[in-house]
C-alpha cells in the first residue's frame, strides 16, 4: 500500500516570479505570480500560486499561517529555475546547520539497511573502514556535534557530506532515501515501489 505524500507545513522560497514563468510546464503558471519552494521537513520540491504578497527568496514560510500561497504541484529538480537551483544549495546548508543536533542523532542511531549495507554507508566518502570507526566511537560515547564527529571519526566537513547526500536524493540518483521523501510529479510517474524511503529525520522527530 502506497503511503500518502506527507504534508509540508514549513517551506523555503527558492524563487519568486511575479510575472509567472513562460517556460513552465503548467499553463496556469506561465503568466501569474508563482513560487518554487522547498519543504522543510521532507525536502519536497513544490510550485505554488502566490496571491497578494511579494515573497523574498530564502524566506521560511509557515503555510498554516500564510494564505497567500497555494501549493499546486510537486515538481522535480529539473523543473527548478537556475535561481531556484542556486538558492536550494544555500537553503539546504542553512537547514543542515539549523538542525545540527538532529543530524548528529542520525550518526548516533542509524542502523543497517541490509545485511551488507549500513545507512551511514550511503553518505558520500563513508566506506567500511570509516563506518567501523564511527560505530566504535559512538559505542564509547554518543557524538555531540558535527565537530565531534569530524574529530573522532576523521571525516572532513560533515555539513557538506550531508548536503551532497540530500542533493543525491532530491535529484533522484539513488533508490534509498535517508532524508528526502520521494514523490511522484505530474511528469514523473516512476512507481514509488522503486524507491526505499528510510526517513531518518521523520523517525527522530517522532522520538523527540
Amino acid at each position: 500500500m502506497q503511503r500518502k505524500r506527507p504534508r509540508e507545513r514549513f517551506v523555503y522560497v527558492l524563487d519568486y516570479m511575479k510575472e509567472g514563468n513562460p517556460l513552465d510546464k503548467h499553463r496556469t503558471h506561465k503568466n501569474r505570480p508563482i513560487a518554487q519552494l522547498l519543504g522543510y521537513d521532507y525536502f519536497i520540491l513544490m510550485e505554488g500560486s502566490v496571491n497578494g504578497e511579494d515573497l523574498q527568496i530564502e524566506d521560511k514560510i509557515d503555510l498554516d499561517n500564510n494564505r497567500s500561497i497555494r501549493i499546486d504541484f510537486t515538481i522535480s529538480y529539473e523543473d527548478l529555475t537556475s535561481v531556484a537551483k542556486d538558492t536550494l544549495v544555500r537553503v539546504l546548508k542553512k537547514t543542515i546547520m539549523d538542525r545540527e543536533q538532529t543530524f548528529v542523532e542520525f550518526f548516533n542511531k542509524s542502523e543497517s539497511l541490509t545485511l551488507k549495507l549500513h545507512a551511514l554507508e550511503l553518505l558520500p566518502g563513508i566506506g567500511k573502514k570509516t563506518l567501523r570507526i564511527i560505530l566504535d566511537e559512538r559505542k564509547k560515547k554518543p557524538f555531540e556535534s558535527f565537530k565531534d564527529i569530524e574529530t573522532r571519526a576523521g571525516i572532513k566537513n560533515i555539513p557538506d557530506v550531508l548536503l551532497e547526500r540530500i542533493m543525491i536524493e532530491i535529484t533522484r540518483k539513488d533508490k534509498y532515501y535517508l532524508f528526502a521523501y520521494p514523490v511522484e510529479t505530474e511528469y514523473n510517474r516512476k512507481p514509488q515501489e522503486q524507491y526505499i524511503y528510510i526517513g531518518y529525520l521523520e523517525k527522530l522527530r517522532q522520538k523527540s
